[in-house]
Formats: structure tokens, sequence, C-alpha cells
């Protein structure tokens, strides 16, 4: 068992998941309906990647969607370890995030992580993904200021 393996194992007793198995496994968990992988980083072993999918944004958006991406990458997520970005494959939108193992990282410190950053997830997908075109316009008219929360 690698330290990965024992923080999901920590993560589905603190969360109450009876089948911490097929989460080890998969590497991969729902939360708040988003999916959320789990990846050791073979170059850098002291740290793993999550990485929230939040799903393919509305044909003709994918432009103001990156560039509202990149801008939330510079105002609030950098000191984070965290990054918005558009998957190559699938065209789906995504958050990285990089942590690190050691003795804060928990089962318990690993479901506040996720909970955190899956209402950055919801906000994003229901107020820039999945928002009607007129709320669209209205976000990416560049019109606007990053408050950070």
């Amino acid at each position: 068992m690698g330290p990965l393996t024992d923080l999901l194992s920590d993560f589905c007793r603190c969360v109450g998941l009876i089948d911490a198995s097929t989460v080890i496994k998969q590497r991969m968990v729902q939360v708040k309906g988003m999916e959320v992988g789990f990846e050791a980083l073979s170059d850098d072993p002291d740290h793993f990647q999550i990485q929230f999918r939040f799903g393919a944004m509305a044909a003709g958006r994918a432009l103001r969607v990156f560039r509202l991406m990149l801008e939330a990458n510079l105002l609030v997520y950098a000191k984070d370890n965290a990054q918005f970005a558009i998957d190559p494959d699938t065209g789906d939108s995504i958050m990285l995030l990089r942590a690190g193992f050691g003795t804060n990282t928990t089962g318990q410190w690993l479901a506040d992580t996720l909970a955190h950053y899956a209402e950055h997830g919801l906000y994003w997908k229901n107020n820039i993904l999945n928002c009607e075109d007129e709320q669209f316009n209205g976000v990416a008219s560049g019109e606007y200021q990053w408050m950070r929360a």
C-alpha cells in the first residue's frame, strides 16, 4: 500500500463509505455530483493530484470560458496550487489541485478539502458552464471584479 491508498482508506473511514475498495481501485469518488479523481505523481512521490470534473461547456463558449479560467487561476487560485483547465481529450472543464503527503494530510483533511473545492466547482458549474446565455454574457463581458471569499 502506498501513501495515496492509505489516505483514501482513511478518507472512506472518515466519511462513512463502506466499500473503500472501489474508491481505492478506481481512485475516484463522487462529490456533490462531480467526479473527483486522485493520481499519484510518479515524478514527485511526496505529492498527489486531485482532479475535479465539472463537465462539458455549451458550444460556442470555449474561448470565453477559457479566458475566465485563466483569470481565476491568476487572481483566485494561484496560492492554492489549484488550476482550472480544459481536458484536451474530452473537452470537460476540470480543476486540478496539487497536494502534499504529510502529517496533516489525513482522511478528514481530504474530506474537508473536497467539500471546499466542490463548492467552488458548483459555483463554476452553475454560474458559468450551465447558466443561461444572458447570465453567461454578463459574467463573460469582463465588467466584473473577482472577489475572494
